[in-house]
């Protein structure tokens, strides 16, 4: 149960059009609890989607299988049921398999990743630590990564890294209707 409850119905024509909007992007799921978490606060909520709608539709130059390795990632450090969930069916989009989602735990051991991917997920590890090689490890990554895509890999580990922050202490629930899509055992990928 979450923390903050979800607000199932908007209480104000506001919440009622952006309900509508938010909807239509999956509207196998409808609008998702994190929305409706977020909808105790309306203006927050349009400000953190100005600045999320960038990272997934479009706005990077980082290859999107290079960004839903690190938010896979990211979610796996921080222990975020909710954005590993909602980030697989996004992963397997950016062309990244079941095998290599279900192995990213064990990354280093995988015959699935390249020197690039196990590069990305070390990074990954130390920008969401704050670990003191994480400069180290940034120059590394830049053997293949331009200044433009470290910056964006940066960005996405810190964006969702601070979305776990206000997912998991809220205790927000993984959407009835996605789960339904998940492959059986995705928890322990986590």
């Amino acid at each position: 149960m979450p923390v903050i409850p979800l607000i199932d119905e908007p209480d104000s024509e506001e919440l009622r059009e952006l309900y509508e909007r938010l909807s239509q992007n999956l509207p196998e799921i409808g609008v998702l609890n994190i929305f409706k978490v977020m909808a105790h606060n309306p203006q927050l909520l349009r400000g953190w989607l100005r600045m999320a709608t960038p990272l997934l539709a479009g706005g990077l130059t980082l290859s999107p299988r290079l960004r839903e390795i690190a938010i896979l990632r990211v979610a796996q450090v921080c222990g975020s049921e909710y954005e590993f969930a909602h980030h697989i069916r996004i992963a397997q989009q950016a062309g990244l398999s079941e095998d290599e989602i279900a192995s990213l735990q064990n990354y280093d051991e995988s015959d699935h990743f390249s020197d690039l991917d196990r590069a990305v997920v070390r990074y990954t590890d130390a920008a969401a630590n704050l670990s003191p090689d994480a400069v180290d490890v940034a120059r590394e990554v830049k053997r293949w990564l331009s200044d433009r895509e470290l910056l964006e890999l940066s960005f996405c580990v810190g964006h969702w890294g601070m979305l776990a922050r206000v997912l998991v202490p809220l205790e927000v629930p993984v959407d009835d209707a996605l789960e339904a899509t998940l492959p059986e055992g995705w928890r322990e990928w986590l």
